[in-house]
């Protein structure tokens, strides 16, 4: 039988391969909805702002308003895609892992058996003395 360790090797390193992708994605979109927080909060801290403000100022605002709302929009159009960009990557991780465990537990049963053999063929030896020594006592 093929040795299974330089597969589970590869298949360990393809889930972590994986996993950081997985991560950076997880960090990019963490990344935009700080952006957004950051932006909202700015948005609030302007309009704030505006109500000490005469009302020539107010046409400059809903300009900049409409702007930050934009923004705003784009954001979460990148955080959409890039949910559905994490969903497929989880299920990547999720299908690597699999197989990883599936090569692991292939590779336990295969020692199992090939230990249960040893102790079989030594346990056989250690009749075919123990009869030898037998046969030899009564002669």
């Amino acid at each position: 039988m093929a040795e299974l360790d330089p597969l589970i090797r590869i298949r360990k390193h393809e889930v972590e391969q994986k996993q950081k992708s997985l991560a950076a994605l997880y960090k990019r979109a963490q990344d935009l909805k700080d952006e957004r927080d950051a932006l909202e909060a700015q948005l609030a801290i302007e309009a704030e702002k505006t109500r000490e403000m005469d009302a020539d100022y107010l046409s400059y605002f809903g300009a900049y308003s409409d702007k930050v709302q934009k923004e705003i929009e784009t954001i979460d159009c990148k955080r959409s895609k890039l949910e559905n960009q994490i969903k497929m990557a989880q299920d990547h991780v999720r299908d690597a892992f699999a197989e990883l465990k599936k090569v692991e537990i292939i590779n336990d049963r295969r020692k199992e058996e090939e230990l249960a053999a040893l102790d079989k063929k030594e346990a056989d030896e250690l009749d075919e003395i123990a009869i030898d020594g037998f046969r030899h006592k009564g002669e």
